[in-house]
């Protein structure tokens, strides 16, 4: 896990969507998938073509906010199975 925020940066406000920071893992510390990963597609997603909101994809790994959720997030893996999560801090907790 992260042992504090890495501010301002990587910090988000309100749902996120205009994040772009550089925060890569969830709070149990698992590393996210890359955007364009094979595992998240042979999992039936397609980032690239599922999310409305494409801006801030690409060939990186970093948490994001593509459908609107309530924060950002990404695709990581436990075993077989795809899952989705994130660890960054809003704007509040960096002040």
């Amino acid at each position: 896990m992260l042992s504090e925020p890495l501010c301002p940066n990587d910090c988000y406000v309100d749902d996120g969507e205009s994040y772009r920071g550089n925060v890569s893992e969830t709070d149990d510390g698992d590393e996210c998938l890359y955007w364009n990963s094979h595992f998240i597609l042979e999992n039936g997603a397609d980032p690239f073509n599922s999310f409305e909101d494409k801006d801030g994809l690409g060939h990186h790994n970093f948490c994001r906010n593509p459908d609107g959720d309530k924060m950002p997030w990404c695709f990581y893996r436990r075993g077989r199975r795809l899952l989705w999560d994130c660890w960054v801090l809003t704007a509040a907790h960096c002040m």
